[in-house]
Parts: C-alpha cells; structure tokens; sequence
C-alpha cells in the first residue's frame, strides 16, 4: 500500500484544514464528554464550550506565532521579555475578552446562563502551561518535518546521481556494439528509449507502483539478453500479487546491474544470472544469483572503479525502509548470491 505522507498536513495550506478539523474535534469532544456545568443547554453549552477552547487556543497562538521565532533565532533576552510580557497581557485581558463572548450569547441570542466573571479564573498557571505545552508540541512537529526534509533532499541527491551511473554504464555498452558494428545495436537502442522514459517521467515521486519497476527490470533484463551472447543462461521469474503494491522506484535495478556487471565462469561452461522477485503478502524478496570464476581475484578495494550504484543503494534502503530491510551479499564457491527483503508497508 502507497504510505500517507503524514507530514503534509502540518506544511501550507493544508496546515489551515488541519488545526481547523483539531478545533472542531475538541469542540465535539467537549459537548460528547459533557465538560461543562451539567445544568447548562443548548445555546448556553455552545457559549461555554467556545469561552473554554478560545482560553486554549489564544495563548497556543501568541506563543507559537510571536514568542517562539525569537527562541529560535536564540535571542534568549529578548525571547524571555516577550514571553513574560505575553503572559501579563493574557493574564490581565484574556477574561474580559471571555466574558465579552458571554455577553454576546446573552445579548445576541437572549441566552441568560453564561459565564461572565472568568476575571475570579486563576489563570497564571493555565497560561504557563498552555503556552509551554504549545512551544514543546510545535517544536517538536517542526523538528519531525525538518527531519524529513532533510532525508528527501539527500535521496533526491542519491536519485540524481543513480541515473547517470546508469545511463553512463549502457552507453558504454552500446559504444562498444556500434564499434563492432552490430546487429543489435537497433534493438539495444529502443530498449534504452523505454528504459530512459520510465527514470525520466516515472520515476519522480516517492514511490512507484511495483508492477511498474518490474517492468522496468524486465526491460533492462531483455536489453542485457540482446547485448550478450545466446550462450549466457539469463533467468527473470516473478512470483505473487503485485496489486496495490508500492516500492521507492530505482532501488532493485542497482543489484541487478551489478550481476551483470560482474558476472563470470570458468572457460568452456555456461555463465548464469538467475533472478527471482517473489512477493507474499506486503513482503517482496529480491534474490539474484549470478556465476564467478572461482580463480578469478578482485582487485585491491583502493584499485577498484565505480561501486557508486552499490553504496547509493545501501543508503537509499537505510533512508526509506529503516528497520523493514534486510539484505545479505554472498560469495560462494562458484557464485554471487544477493537476497534482498523489503516490508513494503
């Protein structure tokens, strides 16, 4: 299932919809939890219910909107000053704004049981709290977004660096077809066309439907078939329901790239890639298994080029599935084995 982006109900506009619905639900709450003197009804309820919400919602807002800026701007005189000023003035006149509410039920709407002494409330310490209260809870929503702003600048980062180290990585394949002056290269190209279309317009939101990054493999898959010889044993199987499924796009091509790119044998047998995308339930398992001759040693880590694509990954995962991930890189024998584990959830 595609996540709900929760966070944009606290960035404009939609921040407007969202404390104006909070305010409906404590003034639903207030009336279904009967907060209010028991002898009270009708329009009488309504006045009360609206006096007590706007003694909540006033010192929420003049310390969130005036105070607070200079907190964070860390001018801690200045900040303290308004704040201790702030409480005076809500001390001193926020009764009197209340009781002009309950004069105007009684005038307005000839309503004759209203509250129009809150100036006998003790209401220094509801202010302190309130307004604290109001700071913590503010702080901390804006730190969760700025959080996760910063995490969506880094995979646009990571996202616009994977796209060339791909691009980059085929074209080289194809110069080396159009120098041997081959047949394929035709084929190779309109595969590249599709393969482009989906990273260019498909690929710039959050995440994709996972029907259509199988489909992206499957493309890349057929365009490698193409390149290499008939020789090669190359193996794309799909197991389980994929509907209403939804996966960050250009996370699994990486380590099918690296199969490719990596692949070996020992002379005179058959190379294999063999690669099983099996999803049950919310669960999609990513496992690839391509051959390496056994003789064949790697050069030193300092001396080894590219490995962008496979850390990009890595970091990509950890970012957007933290906690619903696992994936294990095995060096057998005769093999390379990748198993990737993803809750999509």
């Amino acid at each position: 299932m595609k996540q709900f982006d929760w966070t944009r109900l606290f960035t404009w506009p939609y921040k407007i919809y969202t404390q104006l619905l909070f305010w409906i639900i404590v003034f639903a709450l207030y009336i279904i939890l009967k907060e209010y003197p028991q002898r009270m009804t009708g329009f009488a309820v309504v006045c009360i219910v609206l006096q007590e919400i706007l003694e909540l919602a006033i010192p929420c807002y003049m310390q969130n909107l005036l105070v607070l800026p200079f907190f964070r701007r860390r001018k801690w005189v200045f900040a303290i000053g308004i704040y201790l000023l702030q409480l005076l003035i809500l001390v001193q006149f926020l009764p009197y704004l209340l009781n002009a509410i309950g004069l105007l039920f009684k005038n307005g709407f000839h309503v004759a049981d209203v509250v129009t002494d809150w100036q006998n409330q003790h209401f220094a310490f509801t202010m302190v709290a309130f307004t604290v209260v109001a700071s913590l809870t503010k702080a901390g929503i804006d730190r969760v977004i700025r959080e996760k702003e910063q995490k969506e600048n880094e995979l646009r980062h990571l996202k616009a660096q994977l796209n060339p180290h791909f691009l980059f990585n085929t074209l080289n394949n194809l110069y080396g077809l159009s120098v041997a002056e081959s047949k394929k290269l035709p084929g190779l190209m309109l595969k590249l066309s599709d393969l482009l279309r989906y990273s260019l317009y498909d690929t710039g939101q959050h995440y994709v439907a996972l029907q259509k990054e199988i489909d992206y493999i499957a493309n890349y898959v057929d365009l490698e078939r193409l390149r290499l010889n008939d020789s090669m044993d190359i193996l794309l199987k799909q197991k389980g329901d994929t509907t209403e499924q939804y996966i960050a796009p250009l996370l699994m091509i990486v380590f099918i790239e690296n199969a490719f790119k990596h692949f070996s044998a020992v002379k005179g047998e058959r190379a294999f890639i063999h690669i099983l995308l099996l999803v049950k339930g919310n669960e999609l398992n990513l496992n690839i298994k391509n051959s390496i001759d056994p003789g064949f040693v790697p050069p030193p880590a300092g001396k080894r080029k590219g490995g962008l694509g496979l850390e990009n990954a890595r970091q990509r995962l950890n970012l957007i599935y933290p906690g619903q991930h696992s994936l294990n890189i095995h060096k057998g024998p005769d093999f390379f084995e990748t198993d990737l584990i993803i809750e999509l959830t």
